[in-house]
C-alpha cells in the first residue's frame, strides 16, 4: 500500500497520468473479465477464526506488524498497531465468517505502550505464512466510512529482513480508499527499476457506495503486466517493473490520519472497522 510511498506518490501526481473509470461502462471485450477456468486456488483465508503469527513457536499465518519496528509510525499516521498479546486489547475479531480490523480511540491506560498516538488499530500480513510470485491476489471487503480512515490491501515482496541498502520495496496497492470518498477507490504500482521511486496511481469512480458493501478487489501478477480489477471487471493495467522478481505476501490494515487522507474530524465515528470477507490467490493454468 502507499503506507510509505504515498508521500512520494503524491508529489508525482503532477508528473503523471492519473486514470478515472466509471465501473458501470460495458466491457468491450470477454478479457475484461476474470475468467474463473483459468485460475486455481493457492491459498484462502475465509475467516472462519484468525490463526495469528507466534514468534515463540514460529507458527500461524497472519503476522501483527510489517516487516519494519512496530513502534515505526510511517505517513504521519495517528493509529499504533495493537497485538492482542501485547498490548491485552484485541482489533480483531470475527463474526459469522467476516474478520473486522477494528480503530478506536487509545484507552488512558495504553497511551505509554503506543507512543502516545490518539488512537489503536490493526494490521495483519502474510509474511510469515504466505508468500507467491505471479498468479491472482484478492479481497472481498468492505470499507469504513469517515473522515480520516485509510483502508488498504495491498502486496510486497517478502525477505527474511529489510534488504540493507533499499529505502522503500516494491509494492503492488490492489485496494487504498479514503474514508471520506465512499465512491472511490486507488490502486497504485510502485518501482524502484530506474533506480528511484517511481509510483504509478489509478483512480477508481464507481456509482457503488464501498462504505455500504462488499466488493471484491483483485490484481493479476504476470511477468508482462499488472492489472487491476473490481469486482472481476479489469478496471486498470500496466507494465511489470522490472524490480518485480520476488514472491509477494499479503497486507490488509486500517490505518487513521495521516498525509493523504487528513485527520478525523467530528463527524468521524469510532469505532469503526474494515471488513474482510475472504483473502484468497490462484496460480494460472498452464491451458490459459
Amino acid at each position: 500500500m502507499g503506507r510509505i510511498k504515498k508521500i512520494s506518490t503524491l508529489a508525482a501526481l503532477g508528473a503523471m497520468a492519473v486514470v478515472a473509470f466509471n465501473s458501470l461502462l460495458p466491457a468491450t471485450a470477454a478479457s475484461d473479465f476474470i475468467d474463473e477456468h483459468c485460475w486455481q486456488p493457492s491459498f484462502s483465508d475465509e475467516f472462519n477464526d484468525l490463526d495469528l503469527w507466534d514468534a515463540e513457536s514460529g507458527t500461524g499465518q497472519w503476522k501483527t506488524s510489517y516487516i519494519w519496528e512496530r513502534d515505526a509510525i510511517i505517513n504521519n499516521e495517528l493509529q499504533y498497531y495493537i497485538d492482542p498479546k501485547l498490548h491485552g486489547m484485541n482489533p480483531f475479531s470475527i463474526n459469522d465468517g467476516v474478520l473486522s480490523i477494528t480503530a478506536q480511540k487509545t484507552p488512558e491506560h495504553l497511551l505509554g505502550a503506543v507512543k502516545n498516538q490518539p488512537y489503536i488499530s490493526g494490521v495483519l500480513t502474510t509474511e510469515k505464512g504466505f508468500s507467491q510470485k505471479y498468479g491472482r491476489f484478492e479481497a472481498n471487503v468492505k470499507v469504513p466510512k469517515g473522515k480520516g480512515f485509510w483502508s488498504a490491501f495491498w502486496l510486497l515482496p517478502s525477505f527474511d529482513r529489510w534488504p540493507e541498502g533499499v529505502a522503500i520495496l516494491p509494492e503492488i496497492d490492489v485496494l487504498e480508499n479514503l474514508g471520506h470518498e465512499n465512491s472511490t477507490f486507488h490502486t497504485t504500482l510502485h518501482t524502484n527499476q530506474n533506480g528511484k521511486l517511481e509510483s504509478h496511481p489509478y483512480d477508481h469512480t464507481v456509482r457503488s457506495d464501498l462504505t455500504r458493501g462488499f466488493h471484491l478487489y483483485s490484481v493479476v501478477w504476470s511477468p508482462e503486466t499488472v492489472d487491476w480489477y473490481f469486482d472481476k471487471k479489469k478496471v486498470a493495467s500496466h507494465p511489470t517493473p522490472a524490480d518485480y522478481t520476488r514472491p509477494v505476501h499479503f497486507l490488509l490494515n486500517l490505518a487513521v490520519g495521516g498525509t493523504w487522507p487528513g485527520s478525523p474530524d467530528n463527524s468521524t465515528r469510532f469505532p469503526a472497522s474494515y471488513e474482510v470477507d475472504y483473502v484468497r490467490a490462484y496460480t494460472k493454468l498452464s491451458e490459459c
